[in-house]
Formats: structure tokens, C-alpha cells, sequence
């Protein structure tokens, strides 16, 4: 499984470089309606079991039996990438924010190429833009660095939400705007609202 995360994530770096080229030296031209690869169902029923067990209040999530789910759903999801099922913005959007929930570093490095594509996919980038810079932040959380967008934010065992380490100077603010994240000050406002919510 191991050696199919990485290879997954080669090819998948290379198809996003290849997009990001052509949609920079190249016209798109509007593909005829019959032509235009459909949303993937099963997939997008992935995505909602994803979100819909996260739904509940943490202490409420069973962790085992959900990172037990969560990894079925990736190795499903894996076998779609294989097989050339995942084709359009919102099939790579959600297999994205399937494997953002992975506890390895290569699935959240495949997390990030796939928000990378699906952004360079869609029509409304918002989404997929946040989306790139959460996976990248949660890598970096997850090798023990600081982040660089400031959208990870960690819960101690009081039940205190805090922003996650944060290096400021690697990125702007101008830069977080144009991935659709909050600025810095933005951020650090809703780590003190979360505080005051917890005393309230």
C-alpha cells in the first residue's frame, strides 16, 4: 500500500505540473457538454460518509472504528486513481479531502496534489485553493514543523483550541488571501474567539 501512495503521488505531481503549464501557455477551449467527464458517484458517497462522521462533537467520535473507516475509504479511493475514475475538479477536490484525514505523511503529501489539481481544475477555485493550503500545513504539522497558511489549529487535553506553530515570514498574507485562507491577524482573531468561547 505503501509503495501505491508513492507512486500515486509521483504521477500525480507530474499530471498537476503538466496542468499548471497548460493553463498558463495554452487557450482551454469549451469541451462540448457530451464530452465532459461526469462526477464520480461512488466517489462523491465517499466524501459524504467522510463528512458526515465527523459531524459529532470529538469526544463523541469512537477514534479507532473511524480511523479504521477512513482508511477503507482511502485504499477505495486509491483503486479509482488507478483505474482512471477520478477525472473531474470535484472528484479530485474530494479524494483530496479523503486522504487529508490520513495520519501518514504520503497520504496527506497525496492529499495536497490532489487539491492542487482540483484547483487548477475548477472554475471557482475557493474551495480547492483552502483546501491546498490546509494539506500543506497539515504536512508540516505532521513532520513536526510549523505551518505556513495558519489554518491548523490543535486542542490540548483541557479541551483549549490553539493556532498551530506558525512560521510568519514564509508566505504574505497577500499570498494566504489568493489560496482563499484568513490572514494572520484573521487567524490569531479566531484562536482568541475560540478561548473565549472555552471560558464562556
Amino acid at each position: 500500500m505503501r509503495h501505491l501512495t508513492t507512486k500515486a503521488i509521483t504521477i500525480l505531481y507530474c499530471i498537476s505540473a503538466q496542468y499548471s503549464i497548460a493553463s498558463n501557455e495554452v487557450t482551454i477551449h469549451k469541451i462540448p457538454k457530451e464530452k465532459v467527464a461526469q462526477e464520480n458517484k461512488l466517489l462523491t458517497d465517499l466524501f459524504t460518509q467522510d463528512q458526515s462522521a465527523r459531524i459529532a462533537p470529538h469526544r463523541d467520535i469512537d477514534w479507532e472504528s473511524l480511523n479504521h473507516e477512513d482508511k477503507t475509504r482511502r485504499i477505495k479511493v486509491l483503486k479509482m486513481l488507478e483505474n482512471g475514475h477520478i477525472r473531474t475538479s470535484k472528484d479530485y477536490y474530494h479524494a483530496a479531502l479523503i486522504f487529508q484525514h490520513g495520519n501518514k505523511s504520503e497520504d496527506i503529501r497525496l492529499a495536497h496534489a490532489l487539491a492542487t489539481i482540483a484547483a487548477t481544475l475548477a472554475e471557482d477555485k475557493n474551495k480547492a485553493n483552502w483546501l491546498k493550503a490546509a494539506t500543506w500545513d497539515r504536512l508540516m504539522m505532521n513532520l513536526g514543523r510549523p505551518q505556513w497558511y495558519g489554518t491548523q489549529f490543535v486542542k490540548d487535553d483541557s479541551g483549549n483550541w490553539s493556532l498551530y506553530n506558525i512560521d510568519s515570514d514564509i508566505v504574505s498574507d497577500q499570498q494566504r488571501i489568493d489560496w482563499s485562507v484568513r490572514t494572520l491577524e484573521e487567524s490569531k482573531a479566531m484562536e482568541k474567539s475560540l478561548k473565549s468561547k472555552k471560558k464562556s
